[in-house]
């Protein structure tokens, strides 16, 4: 991967040493401790831009089903789609899609990561005005809260499956 900040026009990313920004994540910086990663390259990680939250999309947003605990889950660090979606209890699309409207209404952005043994990770992280949202969903257990309900939601799965085996195995027994 180069090391110098580079564009490509295909897929309309930006590389800066081993991280790149995607053209949808409304990002210019992709970790607090990193270099900009910017079309410019006056932008210094200092100079970080600030993006103007419509407060009323962001209301709407997290009332959608798996929102507000992508944010919770966002809240301690960057995490990839399969840790988010692995903690959470809706659908595989549900997650991707809350992802890419929280990035497009600028909650959070998305970049990727190359790591040295080679690949591209893509990772999710909140943007810093979204912190004090964050902060609340802690407060409130958020992360917690939907651990349970997953562990809950895989119990409950489990009791289903052993009682539908129990009445399979009684239906051949008559």
């Amino acid at each position: 991967m180069p090391n110098d900040t580079s564009n490509t026009s295909d897929d309309e990313t930006e590389t800066v040493g081993n991280l790149e920004k995607t053209s949808n994540s409304g990002s210019e910086y992709p970790d607090k401790n990193s270099k900009s990663v910017d079309a410019t390259e006056d932008t210094k990680p200092d100079d970080e831009p600030e993006t103007e939250i419509d407060h009323q999309k962001v209301r709407d947003f997290f009332q959608k089903k798996g929102a507000v605990e992508i944010l919770a889950q966002l809240a301690d660090g960057p995490k990839r789609f399969s840790e988010i979606d692995d903690a959470l209890v809706v659908s595989h699309g549900t997650v991707a899609s809350r992802l890419t409207e929280g990035a497009k209404t600028g909650l959070w952005k998305e970049y990727f990561q190359y790591p040295d043994d080679g690949g591209k990770i893509k990772l999710y992280q909140l943007n810093p005005e979204t912190e004090d949202l964050a902060d609340i969903a802690q407060h409130n257990n958020i992360a917690e809260t939907t651990e349970r309900k997953r562990q809950a939601t895989e119990q409950h799965a489990d009791a289903v499956s052993n009682f539908q085996d129990e009445i399979k195995t009684d239906d051949s027994e008559t």
